[in-house]
């Protein structure tokens, strides 16, 4: 799975990078089976089905695909963030699992104790350090069992708000507490994708 980098408000700059889906049979265990869903629930998606969800939740999205990997790239005002699909079928359908990642570069380095507490103070997203040492988040949204629209709407929704509290709170002064919602002020800039980032499992 990858990652979408935002540059700050100084002009951060970055580029794209491929996705890698990890799933239960990728990993050794056994699939379980599915239980029925009762109709009208959002149980598995595929990237058009994410692309229309996030588009029905305020976000501008699209599929990206870079040889056999397809991921979906999506933007809340200036801020863009990559959606990655798991526990997919062969052709790529009936996925149930997704995550949503978006990556930070350029800006001063944050020390983890300040990550740390973003985390203890918000529920969710989380936070963390990629292995450059820059800043990201990350949320992931569980189909199995089934989804009402709205419930799926709300969780995307969600992921939107922590993404523009996190964008302030890493451009905000070291002792600032994180700002949400309508307080969360002008989010940084958006710059392209950046390479060589990969989410933490």
């Amino acid at each position: 799975m990858r990652l979408i980098a935002l540059a700050l408000a100084t002009a951060l700059v970055a580029a794209p990078v491929s996705a890698q889906v990890v799933t239960d049979e990728a990993i050794g265990r056994p699939q379980t089976p599915r239980p029925a869903v009762a109709a009208g629930l959002v149980s598995s998606t595929d990237a058009n089905g994410l692309v229309a969800a996030l588009q029905r939740a305020g976000f501008t999205a699209e599929v990206k695909t870079e040889g056999r990997q397809t991921s979906v790239l999506g933007r809340i005002d200036t801020l863009p963030f990559q959606a990655f699909l798991g526990n997919c079928n062969p052709s790529g359908g009936g996925c149930t699992d997704i995550e949503l990642y978006a990556g930070f570069s350029g800006g001063q380095r944050i020390p983890l104790e300040r990550i740390n507490g973003w985390n203890n103070r918000t529920r969710f997203a989380r936070a963390f350090l990629d292995p450059d040492g820059d800043p990201a988040l990350q949320m992931d949204i569980s189909l199995q069992g089934g989804l009402s629209a709205d419930s799926l709407r709300l969780h995307l929704e969600t992921w939107g708000a922590a993404l523009e509290t996190y964008a302030a709170f890493i451009t905000s002064r070291p002792n600032a507490a994180p700002r949400t919602g309508a307080s969360a002020g002008t989010p940084p800039a958006a710059g392209a994708p950046k390479a060589g980032t990969q989410p933490r499992r």
